[in-house]
């Protein structure tokens, strides 16, 4: 878990998210077909949009998960994360969410995203935008996600406990989700 701090001052460390943002209705997005297109598939707010006109408008204080069909590559780095040279951050190509995924996330009023990728920004990010943009909003970040091909697009809820490490921007986290 990254924590809203992670990338924006003064916001929320890991062990000050109240658990009321850590227990929420999950949506789940599929983006598999359009990521297995494209290893650097960025995810828009076009995306987030279809999903809304098959199943409604994403709920305030949900959780939404981006399912790339990435977490079958896990836990080989070279195809998981582009590159399995140690410490190279040149060569990393994964699929991530498109800046204005998270402004329209924001304006969603989510507590959480998720994603089966290593970032929430996609492999060759060297900006981190959409860390910016979500962190500073006040919103988490819960990346590596396991077993999202397991979710419902909607109707369960998500548990992400995460160690609450004082002051701390980031660590492991347990995610368990509630099925309908």
């Amino acid at each position: 878990m990254d924590s809203p701090i992670h990338f924006a001052q003064g916001m929320p460390t890991i062990d000050q998210i109240p658990v009321q943002k850590l227990v929420a209705p999950a949506v789940v997005v599929d983006v598999i077909a359009a990521a297995a297109k494209a290893r650097d598939y960025l995810i828009s707010a076009r995306d987030l949009r279809a999903w809304e006109t098959k199943n409604g408008a994403i709920p305030a204080g949900s959780i939404v998960i981006f399912r790339t069909g990435w977490g079958k590559y896990y836990p080989d780095r070279k195809q998981y994360l582009g590159s399995d040279v140690p410490g190279d951050i040149e060569h990393l190509h994964f699929p991530g969410l498109a800046k204005d995924t998270a402004e329209l996330l924001v304006q969603r009023k989510i507590d959480g995203v998720g994603i089966d990728t290593a970032s929430m920004d996609c492999g060759p990010s060297k900006d981190f935008i959409v860390h910016q943009v979500l962190n500073k909003a006040g919103i988490y970040g819960l990346e590596n996600v396991a077993n999202v091909e397991k979710l419902p697009v909607k109707g369960a809820t998500l548990i992400a406990l995460p160690m609450k490490i004082e002051a701390g921007t980031g660590g492991p986290v347990r995610i368990v989700a509630l099925l309908p």
